[in-house]
């Protein structure tokens, strides 16, 4: 059985802490030896999990006494690369929270550092892997509706989901929320993005939000696929946040709605009651069950399994790396005003990095 610590028990770390890695380990999947946090009184978070011997402040001290095969990195985005730096140093393996990290350079050396050790490094996209989205993706990929034109995809959420850390920061919607979605898109597509207009403001409600509360994207795909996004950190109501977006994929044949656990199809050939009313269409029974592993519990199944030399997860760290540079295209596209190409931005990066 894998062995496993825990960085970071506050915030999104108490998630982790309480709930994702104490069901893994009650399935038999790891076994958790430790947890860390610069802050102690995070820590509290795992008093239910581990023994106070088991729980650091310093991450050098709890890798060098409990030597596990790899480290859940649940810490803020700015600490990631730090982290799993020092994580790959002692040969653990590493299965980071996104985003992967926070600019390019430090995506780059990351990049470079896994490839250098041979550690597995993989990215918890967990989103795409929730029990709704599952059953999305496999209906368009099913051939059943002809192929997919394009999708629509809206967000929207509260001010008050994002913390008071998050608000002081600059691009922290594209950063922290928009990186799930990119990662999600690129399933639901088939493809990698080959080009992206963003453009992100504050309304006059929500001044506070140092990088923005309100965006717009179009997106192209290499198989020709559309995507149009809304994402919206200062709406007046949470009317499509996590776990309940509002996605429309179109398709040759079908159109199909998730909004929440809810998957409709309204079929081309369908009679219309009259013109220009939509028919009923059908409802999608949601694929496996609720006891299944979905979000982050499958995304820990995937990793070891593919630590006990299975199939390499779907993200891991080079196939994140994609989403990641989607993000950094999106900022770059707000700054200059204009359409940008996550291939060529990457290769300028690049350049910059070997430089």
């Amino acid at each position: 059985m894998k062995t496993a610590i825990l960085v970071g028990c506050g915030g999104w770390g108490e998630i982790w802490a309480k709930y994702t890695l104490p069901r893994c380990a009650g399935d038999g999947l790891l076994r958790v030896v430790g947890a860390v946090d610069t802050v102690p009184a995070h820590l509290e978070s795992v008093r239910g999990m581990l023994e106070k011997e088991q729980r650091f402040t310093d991450l050098r001290k709890a890798l060098e006494k409990t030597k596990p095969d790899f480290c859940v990195i649940a810490a803020p985005p700015a600490a990631h690369e730090a982290v799993a730096m020092t994580a790959m140093e002692y040969g653990c393996h590493v299965l980071s929270e996104k985003p992967v990290t926070d600019n390019p350079q430090s995506l780059f050396r990351l990049l470079e550092r896994a490839k250098e050790t041979g550690i597995k490094y993989g990215v918890t996209m967990s989103h795409q892997f929730q029990r709704h989205i599952s059953t999305l993706r496999k209906e368009i990929f099913s051939g059943k509706y002809g192929n997919l034109d394009y999708i629509s995809f809206q967000f929207t959420a509260k001010e008050a989901e994002m913390s008071e850390r998050q608000k002081k920061l600059e691009h922290v919607m594209l950063n922290e929320a928009s990186i799930h979605h990119f990662s999600l898109l690129e399933s639901l597509t088939g493809s990698r993005c080959r080009s992206i207009y963003t453009d992100v403001w504050s309304p006059e409600h929500a001044k506070s939000m140092k990088g923005g509360g309100q965006s717009l994207s179009i997106l192209k795909y290499e198989n020709g696929v559309r995507v149009s996004y809304e994402m919206s950190m200062a709406s007046a109501s949470s009317l499509h946040s996590w776990g309940n977006e509002l996605i429309r994929a179109e398709l040759e044949k079908a159109v199909l709605v998730l909004k929440g656990n809810s998957l409709r199809c309204y079929l081309k050939s369908e009679k219309e009651p009259s013109f220009n009313l939509p028919g009923k269409g059908f409802e999608i029974p949601l694929i496996g069950s609720k006891t299944d592993r979905w979000g982050n519990e499958n995304l820990v199944e995937q990793f070891v399994d593919w630590l006990e030399e299975g199939v390499p997860m779907d993200t891991r760290l080079e196939n994140a790396a994609r989403a990641q540079m989607t993000v950094f295209s999106a900022i770059e596209s707000k700054r200059a005003g204009l359409p940008v190409e996550p291939g060529s931005l990457e290769e300028k990066y690049r350049k910059e990095f070997m430089n």
